[in-house]
């Protein structure tokens, strides 16, 4: 491998194309030869402030090793949890010892998995797209650039005690949509509103009104930016979410600690609804600029939520509007050293609009490098995409006929999609969870002034079979 191919892999994003050599550096995209060497100190001919951290496949070979299980932790500070990915089981650490990666849980899951094994819990999602012939999470990060395996692995590789790399940390639940697979935990409108209207039961569909938040929040938030100054410079990543981060104080508290606390090696991402003020967005942006330019931070992403498109999404991502996410959208393909990302997630509400997103997204890369990623809904279960069996493979065929297929990204996401079809074309009629959809949106209506009948009229003849 020449030097170049080495310093080029080091650094490569999964969203960048193949560059095998440095004559063709020119032929990149700007936005990537200006990382190149703005960030990453790239002079051509020469390779300074070489990263830290080299580029490499992840080294358990196992049947069902999983990369995220090593190097990622969730944690959810609102209920004291901790999870090492979002398909998985959350469940509580200690908040004293505050060593959220090396839980009993994942030590566990961790050991089955060099010995070829699934986990006993929370990792079904992966399994079934696996034994449907499709792309998991599980298989789609086993190789991505930009992960890195924990430190440990590089002198023993059935280390199961380790230092995560990526750390994404919900802070809070506070929130101003309330998403029909969203809850109390996630959003504090979903959780006003189940304490307006108390529990809901009917049908084996249950909303309930119990949702406690954390006495101790204050002191959680406190716990973790003293975790941060202490292992933060073993970090790649850190994600801030929420509820919603551009609704929180907690957003410009992180963004105060790293004015501090200089972590120059780290890619801060924010996951946003992008239904704050332009002003809001604009603030937030500019922080964030002044910190990477005084090499406080290293890069910025942005994961803006979206599913489909139309009165659908609004629907679904309740009270949406589809002209602010737009807007503030748009100011940020002006930002061409923000990394965007439109994430989706895929439910029975969003599969038949999907591909009108795509369309869009299509669009806008024609300004400027967008990446999509995608997953389903796991929780709860009537928002799983497989509960009406093959009602969707039309549209699925039609997203996956217009996704692109650029560069190994694209390649990858549309692998993926292509699974999640898959597996749900494989499943019948879940007559039990179709039910309990169908008073989900009928409630939902109540509470909300909304019409599911008017948004999804396709719906309508399905609900009347499950009757038959």
């Amino acid at each position: 491998m020449t030097p170049w191919q080495e310093f080029y892999l080091s650094i490569k994003d999964s969203s960048w194309p193949d560059c095998d050599h440095e004559q063709d550096f020119l032929s990149l995209p700007q936005w990537i030869q200006d990382e190149c060497q703005q960030v990453h100190g790239y002079v051509i001919g020469s390779y300074r402030n070489q990263p830290r951290y080299q580029h490499k496949t992840f080294p358990i070979k196992t049947a069902t090793a999983c990369q995220l299980k090593w190097n990622w932790s969730t944690v959810y500070l609102t209920t004291e949890n901790t999870a090492s990915c979002h398909r998985t089981n959350h469940h509580k650490f200690d908040i004293d010892v505050f060593d959220f990666h090396n839980t009993p849980s994942k030590l566990d899951d961790r050991s089955r998995m060099l010995q070829g094994f699934w986990p006993e819990k929370g990792c079904g999602y992966c399994r079934d797209i696996e034994t449907a012939g499709g792309q998991s999470d599980r298989i789609t990060n086993l190789d991505m650039p930009g992960m890195f395996a924990p430190p440990e692995l590089d002198d023993d590789l059935v280390a199961i005690q380790v230092t995560p790399r990526i750390l994404e940390v919900y802070f809070d639940n506070v929130c101003n949509l309330k998403c029909v697979y969203c809850g109390p935990h996630f959003s504090s409108l979903w959780d006003a509103e189940n304490k307006k209207h108390g529990k809901f039961e009917k049908n084996g569909l249950i909303i309930s009104n119990t949702f406690k938040k954390s006495p101790d929040i204050a002191k959680n938030k406190t716990k973790m930016f003293e975790w941060i100054s202490q292992h933060g410079h073993s970090l790649t990543n850190f994600n801030f979410l929420g509820g919603e981060p551009l609704f929180q104080k907690d957003l410009d508290d992180c963004l105060d600690f790293f004015d501090h606390n200089p972590m120059p090696e780290l890619e801060f991402q924010i996951f946003t609804n992008l239904n704050a003020t332009p002003a809001r967005v604009s603030a937030v942006v500019s922080k964030i600029k002044n910190l990477i330019d005084k090499q406080h931070l290293k890069t910025f992403v942005v994961t803006a939520s979206l599913d489909c498109w139309g009165p659908e999404q609004e629907y679904a991502r309740f009270p949406l509007k589809l002209d602010i996410w737009e807007k503030n959208f748009r100011y940020l393909l002006d930002q061409s050293w923000i990394r965007l990302i439109v994430g989706s997630t895929l439910t029975p509400l969003t599969i038949k609009t999907l591909p009108d997103l795509i369309e869009r997204i299509n669009q806008w890369r024609k300004i400027r490098h967008v990446s999509h990623y995608m997953n389903s809904a796991e929780s709860p279960l009537h928002m799983h995409v497989d509960i009406l069996g093959d009602v969707f493979v039309d549209d699925f065929n039609r997203a996956i006929q217009i996704m692109p297929e650029n560069d190994a990204e694209q390649i990858n996401i549309k692998k993926y999609l292509q699974g999640i079809a898959q597996e749900s074309a494989s499943k019948g009629f879940d007559t039990e969870e179709i039910i309990k959809l169908r008073e989900f949106l009928t409630e939902l209506d109540r509470r909300r002034a909304t019409n599911w009948q008017r948004v999804f009229p396709w719906l309508e003849p399905i609900f009347q079979q499950v009757d038959q």
